[in-house]
């Protein structure tokens, strides 16, 4: 270190110790955006199962959508959009609590328990990758729980 000042070696050190904590901050303040809009995303899937909204499924899942019902089928975006746009439980409400979004960059995985008309239960996971700037589902996964 001979011949650098140590006013240089702290000022280094300084710009180096913000610039990883600004870093840290944009992080942390992407992170709780993703989470936000994830966590909206699946609010409007649980009121398109609500309501049988087929035109809002098309819109939250990717065209290679791939779904695992309760029965351990597997459904693709045509087969899902088909079913849940009909469904024959007329279903009132689904609430969802307990939900976790973690995110691995342009990939968002949510898991989280599902009430439907408050005596059904269902822990489910959905996958989500970001898209042309929009977040869209490719994958979900259904699991009933016991009465």
């Amino acid at each position: 270190m001979k011949g650098v000042p140590t006013i240089a070696i702290v000022v280094s050190a300084a710009v180096f110790l913000a610039w990883g904590c600004s870093r840290a901050a944009k992080r942390e303040t992407d992170a709780k955006a993703v989470r936000a809009e994830i966590l909206a995303i699946e609010d409007q899937w649980a009121t398109a199962v609500e309501r049988q909204d087929a035109a809002a499924f098309d819109r939250l899942a990717a065209e290679d959508f791939r779904f695992i019902d309760e029965d351990g089928r597997v459904l693709n975006r045509a087969d899902y959009i088909a079913a849940r746009s009909q469904n024959p439980e007329n279903v009132e409400s689904a609430v969802q609590d307990e939900v976790e979004v973690r995110q691995y960059g342009d990939a968002a995985i949510a898991t989280g328990r599902s009430i439907i008309h408050g005596t059904r239960g269902f822990r489910w996971t959905d996958m989500y990758v970001r898209q042309a700037g929009r977040w869209q589902a490719v994958s979900g996964q259904l699991t009933s729980l016991p009465p």
